[in-house]
């Protein structure tokens, strides 16, 4: 491939004015405006998964969903911590990260009042103290696996409208194990193509893949120096590789 593709090739563009003014008006999901309530309904959809994976992890299953829709319903909409959000202050995934952090500290905190023992809270803010950084990587983890969910689903959706033209139905672990196993001739047989076609599927597949994340990533940065950190940071976390023409 020329030496120039990688570089002009067009980056996702940063959808910085779009996505936060979303989320101020998603803020605003406390007042009677239509609009704001399903701002907020979009933006807890979409971080979900990478909280209730954090919280699930030290809880059980029913508390870890009480946890969850508490934080996004209290903490972030009653307690205006949405409010707090801007662009310019840092990365939203840190912001994300500190705000369910302040969360689950109070909550362990009001729990422990009210056992009225409070050695469990001061044992809780040294276990806390030590454990941060396992805490964030763990936090990080979630939050990976939530970006590349909505990325893989919005690739699916395409794709599976795309081969249903052509007679061929794929479902989403099909799609995966594609991705994953490259298997030419499993693709080749299923869709009733050579297997040099099949190759160029997997190559196109994976740069579809590539450029739906990297919009989804664009989402919560400012701008693109912040999406090339943000993106290598979430390939690294999910262990993905960017395609070959993308290596710099």
């Amino acid at each position: 491939m020329p030496e120039s593709s990688a570089s002009t090739r067009p980056r996702a563009r940063i959808a910085v004015s779009t996505h936060w003014t979303q989320l101020r008006l998603a803020a605003q999901a406390h007042t009677a405006r239509p609009d704001a309530r399903a701002a907020f309904q979009t933006f807890c959809e979409r971080y979900r998964g990478a909280v209730y994976g954090v919280i699930r992890a030290r809880n059980p299953e029913v508390l870890a969903q009480d946890l969850t829709q508490d934080f996004f319903l209290h903490h972030l909409l009653d307690c205006a911590d949405l409010d707090r959000l801007d662009p310019e202050r840092g990365r939203f995934r840190s912001w994300l990260y500190k705000s369910l952090k302040h969360f689950l500290i109070d909550e362990a905190r009001r729990r422990t009042r009210q056992a009225r023992d409070h050695r469990l809270e001061r044992a809780f803010d040294e276990e806390h103290a030590t454990a941060e950084l396992s805490s964030v990587s763990e936090y990080e983890r979630h939050y990976a696996y939530a970006v590349a969910e909505r990325a893989i689903q919005a690739l699916h959706a395409h794709w599976a409208a795309k081969l249903q033209r052509h007679g061929a139905t794929v479902d989403k672990r099909m799609l995966m194990t594609w991705l994953i196993d490259r298997d030419s001739h499993l693709i080749a047989a299923t869709l009733k193509i050579t297997p040099d076609n099949a190759r160029k599927t997997i190559e196109r597949l994976h740069a579809d893949l590539w450029k739906r994340l990297e919009a989804e990533v664009a989402e919560t940065v400012a701008d693109d120096a912040s999406l090339q950190e943000e993106l290598a940071e979430v390939c690294r976390i999910l262990r993905l590789r960017p395609p070959a023409d993308r290596d710099t």
